[in-house]
């Protein structure tokens, strides 16, 4: 009887550990988009945000480094993130209460 409890017992530990894992995961593709534009992937630019900064002009498609401080994260936009608040984007605490508007620019098709 021993072993079949065991068996039980380890079925629901990795039932529990396979449900859980999306939760764990959802974080960090945000976080493997940073890594990898930290890493000298496809970064089109940085911008450093101070105290004044209010809205940024940002390209569709473009990848921006933001440094805050001694922290920093990266986005690329798209055509999804028109009008929205950068606070969104960033790493949760990054920006804290700050509210910076995103103002898109398509760009147009190359002929």
């Amino acid at each position: 009887m021993k072993p079949r409890i065991s068996i039980v017992v380890a079925s629901l530990a990795l039932m529990s550990a396979f449900a859980a894992a999306p939760l764990a995961l959802a974080g960090q593709l945000h976080e493997d988009l940073v890594t990898s534009a930290h890493r000298g992937g496809a970064v089109d630019r940085t911008v450093v945000i101070d105290d004044k900064m209010r809205s940024i002009n940002v390209k569709d498609g473009e990848t921006i480094r933001f440094v805050i401080g001694e922290k920093s994260f990266a986005w690329q936009f798209d055509s999804n993130d028109e009008g929205s608040d950068l606070k969104q984007m960033a790493p949760k605490g990054v920006l804290g209460n700050r509210s910076i508007k995103v103002y898109l620019r398509a760009v147009a098709p190359q002929q």
